[in-house]
């Protein structure tokens, strides 16, 4: 906010005065009046507020302020005019700024759209050029407001506020109209969010139907009290759009767009609460409902030509549509982008016709008709293969029949010629024509001789007579028959020829009078239309010839000339084919023409006529050259763009001349134009809704010069958008076109300061000023347009780099970009100098450049000086010496320099220069030093001792800093350890031999005359120099002369060396390296030569051996042979094929293939594609040879030889074993439906599977349709999968027959190589049962089967009902009976329930012959069923054994049971039952229990007299039923337990328990007896003990007898007797006076054993089975 300073007034807007920062002032009138305010001193600001209310649209208000400053504020027309006076401002000067602009419109400067800190002038609202435009039409009252404040002579006023109001127009019609969008064959429901009317006064409206649509119908959904619905309506209410009651429901047919008309009318009055208008207008509007239809790929490929495919024996020949072909009835679908997937070709293969190496596995029907399918036949005569073809979605599969026979010629028509007397006829396809089964590409192939002139005329090729022409010539129309005038009848005779095979045919020739040619005219002949690409029928309206008595039939129309761009066929229903002429002229009749079966159809694109000429004869009258005309529809809507230049900022309206569709076909089409990329740097609009942003506009609003494109004024001088045409009327639409938007630029954009870093120098240096440092940038200039104009810098001068000594003022930011310009440093550390950029017209604002300065300080990092062997050399590197300095962000670029001042004196320092030469130096740089290029050589090495010292002395400098003189030492040694040097003697450089040949070792080899450098120089010459080998080479011999050097004689001198020397002679072994290890010492010469303990150096000889090529090299591979996976490459490694040479490097052993593999070929890595025929034993050790297989499934070979270009070379045969793609199944799990469930996912465990080939993706395509469900992924169904989709969970099976209790699943596998067919995965209801596992039963022993055995409980619960088990598949060796109840007899159970089995009326009764085997399994299948679930099939096994051999147990139904885990309690008595302590786990109700001794051997293999034992797991209790229980005599009826007598009962358990006592006496007495005469007993007595096993003994308790089970000790070995298990009885000793007892009976309690008892027990624990225990 500005200020006028003292007594001057604040300009601000209308309704609001000025509000100062330090005083206000108010005042408010009101109508014609004023108010006066006393004049008050201020020295800065004064605030006036003025608020005013009038009526009048036309007023003035006066403002006086102070003597002279005034100002007028004026009301125009309800709008705010702002005039000053007292300061002389125009209108143009006077602006307002715009704080917040309009949310629910725009404010706009012309067309330009005013954004937040716009600016516009008085002057532009006096010119009207200021207008709001609103957003859309406001459907009710409301209100929208922008912010502004004025400027004027750089002064602010405060912000304002002004409003507009919206009055809606209540009786408006607002119609929502965005179309429909539909899938194929669906319906969509229409919503009010797609179709309305409506008005601000909510009228009801009601739509009638004008015109339905034609792909579909519009149905109403009733509610559920009324009958139906209602099919093609033609009419509506806004309560069924509202209601979501109104349906479009699409066809299926195959149309891409659909519409409808209709009319929206108010319906009568207003609803409830509107205001009533007694003259209520009557409102309607036309409305067109466009729909779109997403078509879905639903139809299969259909075959259409079904031919034999011939072919010459072992030839080739083009694949063709001729020979095949197909149609998908989808219209949307390129017939030529069918996919056909071949599989195996008994005899012969698809290859490519470019090049017959490549084979086709797939292929498109366009590669058909572009003649790029080659058939090559091998094999058999006759035979057929199996071709996939597939849109990508549907396949369909069918045979194509190949027949191979010798070349031949066949006629396939040959009418004649019908002539009129004295004129000319053409020979075309439709008079002859043949056909071949050879490789013809070209119809120039087969040629026509004439071997036998005509008489009466002459045949003419393009109007001469050469004597011969070919096919071509004849489909052309350019071979003539010309007749002289004479004879009614000629001939001519003709050899076909193609190739090596001809055939002779005759031409007749039928001569016509003229007299009879106007009896024959046509009546017809309109011009064909036909969509492009598409067929059209010849009809009877078309084309029609007509005799003066009609015999349509005998009317023969015959193709003279061809149509250029399409082909005539003919299509009879008896021929199951379309067109076996295809692509070829016919002769056919009128009445194939009224019969629909003549075709003209058009095959090539972008095509807009064609033509084709006929021939029309009946009998001997004609009518020749009829023309018939050909107007093709385009297949896209042809649309012809124009380019178009907008000045930047700016609009350019669209004309139809950028938009023009150039075909009399679709003239007046009102399509519309689709933006598909909108342009990047503006906007497409209608004029009538300015920046309102198009992505569609109609070819009407173009053509009325509505659309415009508009400019966003960026500086982007290219802009581009891409449009095509569509039509929903016709269903099309045209190529994408782009047009492109050339952008005049327009100066008024100033330029940006992007860049302005402090500058950093060095002191009195020159720095280089980068576009990283000091940028601008402007988007409508460029950098030589933008000038710097600075002022004179604080701390030096700017200059250009090639000046820098002259000062300078301005430059431009191309010199900066260029790197021009230089700061040039002089004074003070800190500085800079302030910049201004313009671009000629606007500038930016003024900037400081700040630069500083810094000292260069300069240090020696590292002098560690150079240790180094006498006489060599050595490089000088960072670690030995290195300089920096504090310039760390030019480190790499700063360049420190080493002068050497005084030189070393034993050697010198070197430069080795880029050819690798060298140069003595004496200055130097650290890169080279770092870089290792400067050396140091040791020169005076025979005049120093055994070590010496060298230096040389340097200064640093690197402008402008400089160091004092440094010295850099050098230290020469015998002692140095360098990298690569072995030894410390002055030679021993090891020597090369050739294999089996000798090398002399002299001086230059081996010198070790520098030890005596180690001895004071006086006693020197006293020394000499000794070696001696402590190590002989291993491949060879060491000679002084002709003395060999041995263990015993291994020394030799200095001087022998010098003087003789010492030979190395080879062994000519096969070695490629040798050495020998030698010590070396100095020597008194007045001593004997002995080693000394220490004072020796020990060192190796090393011995290079050069081979000789003289071995052959050698095969290592056993078995040339490598398994390929078909169609694959693969590697063809040394574990394949190894051959080595011991004197050859594997790089020389060759490898010549002679023959190449008849399945595919060798090739390198790095050209897989092309075939080789030579390679290495490295390539091979490399992996770089590949075996690229050609996907043929027969294996093959390769025949080679390899040699190491010296010897013989080996020949061997590779062989190639082809392993063929394949799928398998891993697994194939039967999927179980839990019962009542009706939904389970199929995982990878039910079913997966793996391919050897290449493509991992195995696909599962249903072949047959399940019975009683579907597959579903996400909740949709699918006939095909993937492995993918099974590995995720995704697939999953849905029962919808709850009848059923299984489904199969029908299958078929496939990759893009291979199929596997012929698969089932069988589903099976999974019973919801618990069954007893491990179930034994006894032989001939009933066993009633209870809910341990059979539970159904959990089933029972859910459905709540008794489930049934029906008997499917009986037991073999067993019969299940059931008892009606428990005195009735049994009866054979084929339907029970659960109930039956928890009652205890179901028994199974083992009947089976155990003589051979000692167990026999057996089960029985039942059909589980519930109410409201699937019924299941269940099994329930169980294994028959032989019955105990100890015990047969047999009972009544008196007697009760208890079975507990470790005591079975059975009682005799119902009255009182016995119930045990322990927890009880099963109780029942048997019969009367009696036992049996077995005497024989038991069953198992247990000798007479062994302990038995009882597995618990089998049975608890061996219990049989008796026979009168279980099964009544035949005849007899069967007695209950009611009518047996209590006296039948007690009698025979009396009888027992006497027999028992006297048993028991007896044996008290024998053993107290044996007791008396034995004095110590074996077993110490024990106490509370319990017989263990269950025998014929006295009860303690009167009713209930008891029998404990307790389970063994789990331990190994002998253990002590346990206290719940019965000591084991051995068998006794045969005496001569009796015989032993067989086996200890312990009835009684172990307290008193008789020792001699104790003879009679087993001392070991007889072997029991797993899980049996001690009872």
């Amino acid at each position: 906010m500005g200020s006028l300073g003292a007594r001057r007034l604040v300009l601000l807007a209308a309704f609001l005065g000025l509000c100062g920062a330090h005083r206000a002032l108010g005042a408010s009138f009101y109508g014609e009046s004023y108010v006066g305010l006393n004049i008050i001193e201020v020295s800065s600001e004064l605030s006036l507020q003025l608020k005013f209310q009038t009526s009048k649209p036309q007023g003035l208000l006066f403002l006086a302020a102070g003597e002279n400053d005034y100002c007028i504020v004026e009301i125009l027309s309800g709008n705010l005019q702002a005039v000053t006076e007292g300061v002389e401002v125009p209108e143009r000067e006077l602006h307002f700024k715009l704080l917040t602009p309009p949310k629910k419109g725009k404010l706009l400067l012309g067309t330009e759209v005013l954004q937040t800190n716009s600016v516009f002038s008085q002057q532009n609202i006096t010119d009207g050029k200021i207008s709001y435009e609103p957003q859309e039409r406001p459907r009710e009252h409301s209100q929208d407001s922008f912010r502004f404040l004025m400027v004027a002579k750089h002064t602010e006023s405060k912000g304002y506020t002004f409003r507009i109001n919206f009055k809606a127009e209540r009786r408006h019609i607002i119609v929502t109209n965005r179309g429909l969008l539909v899938k194929e064959g669906e319906g969509k429901l229409i919503t009010k969010s797609e179709l309305f009317a409506q008005t601000l006064d909510n009228r009801t409206f009601q739509y009638t139907v004008t015109k339905s649509p034609q792909h579909g119908k519009l149905k109403l959904i009733r509610s559920s009290d009324s009958p139906g619905n209602q099919d093609n309506i033609t009419a509506f209410m806004d309560q069924d759009i509202l209601g979501e009651r109104l349906i479009y429901e699409h066809d299926d047919s195959e149309t891409q767009s659909d519409e409808f008309f209709l009319v929206a009318s108010t319906a009568g009055p207003v609803q409830e609460g509107a205001f009533r208008d007694l003259d209520m207008e009557h409102l309607s509007m036309d409305i067109k409902v466009t729909i779109s239809v997403e078509l879905k790929n639903d139809e299969k490929p259909v075959r259409m030509v079904d031919k034999v495919f011939h072919v010459v024996r072992n030839g080739q020949r083009l694949l063709t549509l001729s020979d095949i072909c197909y149609h998908d009835p989808d219209s949307d679908f390129d017939d030529g982008q069918l996919l056909y997937i071949r599989r195996g070709i008994p005899n012969g293969d698809l290859v490519q016709a470019s090049d017959p190496t490549q084979k086709l596995y797939q292929f498109r029907q366009e590669d058909l008709r572009e003649g790029r399918v080659l058939f090559r036949h091998r094999g058999a005569d006759s035979a057929r293969f199996v071709l996939f073809v597939t849109d990508g979605v549907h396949y369909t599969s069918s045979l194509l029949e190949v027949s191979v026979s010798d070349p031949y010629i066949r006629v396939v028509n040959n009418t004649g010629l019908l002539v009129q007397r004295g004129k000319d006829s053409s020979l075309t396809t439709a008079n002859l024509s043949v056909t071949t089964n050879q490789d013809v590409r070209t119809d120039h192939e087969v040629e026509f001789r004439i071997v036998q002139l005509p008489k009466h005329g002459r045949v003419l090729v393009s109007s001469s007579a050469p004597g011969s022409f070919s096919m071509h010539d004849l489909k052309q129309g350019c071979v003539i028959y010309r007749h002289d005038g004479s004879g009614s009848f000629d001939m001519f005779n003709l050899t076909v020829r193609v190739k090596d095979t001809h055939l002779y045919v005759g031409v007749y020739v039928q001569v016509d009078s003229e007299s009879h040619q106007h009896h024959t005219r046509i009546l017809h002949s309109k011009t064909l239309v036909v969509e492009e690409g598409k067929p059209v029928k010849l009809s009877r309206g078309r084309l029609q010839a007509v005799h003066e008595h009609p015999v349509p039939s005998e009317a023969v129309f015959i193709v003279r000339t061809p149509p250029v761009h399409g082909y005539l066929r003919r299509s009879l229903p008896e021929e199951g084919s379309v067109g076996t002429e295809e692509k070829f002229p016919l002769m056919f009749t009128q009445q194939d023409v009224d019969d629909g079966y003549i075709h003209y159809v058009q095959t090539m694109p972008d095509q807009q006529q064609d033509r084709f000429i006929l021939d029309v004869m009946s009998g001997f009258q004609a009518v020749s050259r009829l023309e018939i005309l050909v107007d093709i529809v385009p297949k896209r809507i042809p649309l012809a763009v124009q380019n178009f230049t907008v000045q930047e900022g700016g609009s350019k309206a669209l004309p139809e001349d950028y938009f023009r569709i150039p075909s009399k076909h679709f003239e007046g089409l009102d399509c519309e134009f689709v933006l598909l990329k909108p342009p990047k740097h503006g906007y497409v609009e209608n004029s009538h809704f300015p920046r309102v942003k198009l992505m569609k506009f109609t070819r009407k609003q173009v053509e009325n010069e509505l659309i415009s494109y508009v400019h966003d004024g960026s500086e982007a001088l290219l802009d581009s958008f891409i449009i095509f045409a569509n039509s929903s009327e016709l269903g099309k639409q045209s190529l994408p076109q782009t047009l492109f938007v050339t952008v005049e630029s327009v100066n008024d954009e100033a330029p940006v300061i992007t860049a302005n870093k402090i500058l950093q120098v060095w002191v009195n240096s020159v720095a280089e000023i980068t576009r990283d440092e000091l940028c601008a940038v402007d988007g409508d200039s460029s950098p030589q347009d933008l000038a710097y104009l600075v002022s004179p810098p604080s701390n030096g001068h700017l200059a250009l780099k090639s000046i820098p000594g002259r000062s300078i003022q301005n430059f431009t930011q191309a010199q900066i970009n260029e790197g021009q310009l230089v700061f040039v440093h002089n004074g003070a550390m800190s500085g800079g100098f302030n910049f201004q950029v313009t671009d000629g017209l606007n500038f930016a604002p003024r900037q400081i450049f700040s630069i500083t300065a810094r000292a260069l300080i300069i240090s020696l990092e590292v002098n560690r000086g150079l240790s180094i062997f006498p006489g060599s050399v050595k490089p000088l590197s960072s670690r030995d010496l290195r300089a920096v300095t504090n310039d760390v962000d030019s480190a790499g670029n700063r360049t420190i320099t080493f002068t050497v001042i005084r030189s070393p004196r034993l050697g010198r320092l070197l430069r080795v220069n880029s050819d690798n030469s060298t140069e003595d130096v004496s200055v130097f740089t650290q890169n080279l030093v770092s870089e290792q290029l400067i050396l140091y050589q040791h020169m005076d090495w025979e005049n120093m001792g055994w070590t010496a010292e060298d230096s040389f002395t340097f200064t640093v400098s690197s402008p402008p800093a400089a160091l004092v003189p440094e010295e850099f030492h050098i230290t020469i040694s015998y002692e140095i350890n360098e990298p690569g040097r072995q030894s410390r003697l002055l030679a021993n450089t090891g020597a090369v031999v050739k294999e089996g040949d000798k090398v002399l070792i002299d001086q230059s080899k081996l010198d070790a005359s520098n030890l005596l450098l180690k001895l004071p120089k006086s006693q020197r010459s006293l020394y000499e120099i000794w070696f001696q080998v402590t190590s002989l080479p291993h491949h060879g011999t060491l000679m002084v002369g002709e003395r060999n050097i041995t263990k015993r004689k291994p020394n030799f001198s200095q001087y022998i060396i010098n003087t003789f020397g010492v030979t190395y002679l080879h062994d000519d072994s096969e070695s490629l390296a040798d050495n020998f290890t030698f010590a070396v010492w100095p020597n008194e010469k007045s001593k004997s030569t002995m080693k000394p303990e220490a004072d020796f150096h020990e060192e190796m000889f090393n011995i290079t051996i050069t081979p000789i090529n003289d071995q052959a090299p050698e095969l290592k591979t056993k078995g040339l042979r490598l398994q390929v996976l078909q169609g694959n490459r693969f590697v063809l490694g040394p574990e394949n094929l190894k051959v080595e040479d011991l004197d050859s490097p594997p790089e020389e052993i060759r490898y010549v293939v002679i023959r190449d593999p008849n399945n595919g070929f060798l090739a390198m890595a790095h050209h897989p594609h092309i075939p080789v025929h030579h390679f290495t034993q490295a390539d091979i050790d490399n992996s770089q040879v590949w075996f690229i297989h050609d996907g043929s499934p027969s294996s093959g070979a390769f025949y080679f030889s390899v040699s190491d270009g010296q010897h013989r070379p080996l020949y061997k045969l590779f062989h190639l074993d082809v392993i063929p793609v394949s799928i398998t199944l891993v697994n194939l799990t039967d999927l179980l439906l839990s019962q009542g469930q009706t939904s389970v996912t199929i995982t990878g465990a039910h079913l997966s599977a793996v391919t050897n080939g290449r493509s991992p993706h195995v696909t599962y395509k249903v072949m047959r349709p399940l019975q009683h469900g579907h597959l579903l992924i996400e909740d949709q169904e699918v006939v095909s999968f993937g492995q993918e989709d099974l590995n995720l969970g995704k697939l999953s099976y849905h029962m919808t027959n709850l009848t059923a209790s299984e489904d199969q699943l029908q299958f078929s596998l496939f990759t893009s190589e291979s199929n596997l067919t012929g698969q089932t995965l069988g589903i099976r209801v999974q019973p919801l049962l618990r069954v007893s596992s491990g179930l034994t039963v006894a032989n001939r022993v009933a066993h009633q089967l209870s809910r341990k055995d059979l539970d159904a409980t959990e089933l029972a619960n859910r459905t709540n009902s008794d489930p049934t088990f029906e008997v499917t598949e009986p037991p073999v060796h067993s019969r299940l009976v059931r008892r009606a109840g428990w005195d009735t007899a049994l009866e054979d159970a084929t339907l029970f329930t659960q109930r039956d089995i928890d009652q205890g009326l179901l028994i199974l009764e083992p009947h089976a012959n155990l003589t051979g085997p000692n167990s026999l399994s057996d089960s029985f299948t039942f059909l589980l069923r519930a109410d409201h679930v699937q019924p299941a099939t269940g099994c329930l096994p169980f294994t028959i054994v032989p019955p105990d051999p100890f015990f047969s147990q047999t009972f009544t139904p008196n007697v009760s049971f208890l079975v507990t885990d470790n005591l079975v309690t059975i009682g005799v008595s119902q009255e009182k039952p016995v119930v045990s302590s322990e927890p009880t786990t099963q109780t029942g109700t048997l019969g009367k229990l009696t036992q049996t001794r077995w005497p024989e051997a038991a069953p198992w293999g247990r000798h007479s007299g062994e302990e038995p034992t009882l597995d618990v797991m089998a049975s608890p209790t061996r219990v049989t039923w008796s026979p009168d229980a279980t099964r009544a005599s035949p005849g007899a009826p069967t007695q209950t337990r009611e009518s047996s007598h209590p006296l039948m009962v007690i009698m025979p358990l009396s009888v027992v328990l006497f027999l028992l006592i006297v048993t028991v006496v007896a044996s008290c007495v024998w053993l107290l007896g044996r007791k008396a005469e034995k004095a110590t007993p074996l077993i110490k007595p024990q106490i509370n003990l319990e017989p263990t096993t269950a025998g014929p003994r006295p009860e303690r308790s009167p009713t209930v007898p008891t029998v404990t089970v307790t389970p063994l000790p789990r331990s190994s070995g002998s253990a002590p007797v346990s206290l719940f298990r019965a000591p084991p009885c051995e068998r006794m000793e045969k005496s001569p006076a009796s015989e032993p007892a067989e086996r200890c009976a312990p009835w009684e309690t172990w307290m008193n054993l008789d020792p001699d008892m104790v003879k009679l027990c087993r001392q070991t624990n007889p072997a029991l089975k797993h899980k049996q225990y001690w009872v």
